[in-house]
């Protein structure tokens, strides 16, 4: 029974929202006109928010890389000319 009375009260605030925008379109374009600035500052906050979150994130993922970046490539040995000589006949060959 209170599944019923879910699905009949939601049509009725329906049908009362649709008749109460038709009396008071007026009203509703001014509450919509009043609500658009705030909306764009609460915009604003959020996306200023997740840019300076995303930028201390690549900061900190720079800076971690480059404390945990052991890798160092060994010098390669000095070939000797009878080395490359060697190498060069093999090459030929």
């Amino acid at each position: 029974m209170g599944m019923i009375m879910a699905v009949l009260g939601g049509f009725l605030a329906i049908i009362l929202g649709i008749i109460g925008l038709i009396f008071w379109f007026k009203y509703f374009l001014y509450l919509l006109g009043g609500s658009i600035p705030l909306i764009l500052i609460i915009g604003g906050l959020i996306a200023l928010f997740i840019g300076i979150t995303e930028i201390k994130d690549t900061l900190k993922s720079k800076e971690e890389e480059s404390r945990f970046d052991t890798f160092h490539e060994e010098p390669k040995a000095v070939e000797s000319s009878a080395n490359r000589k060697e190498e060069d006949k093999e090459k030929s060959d």
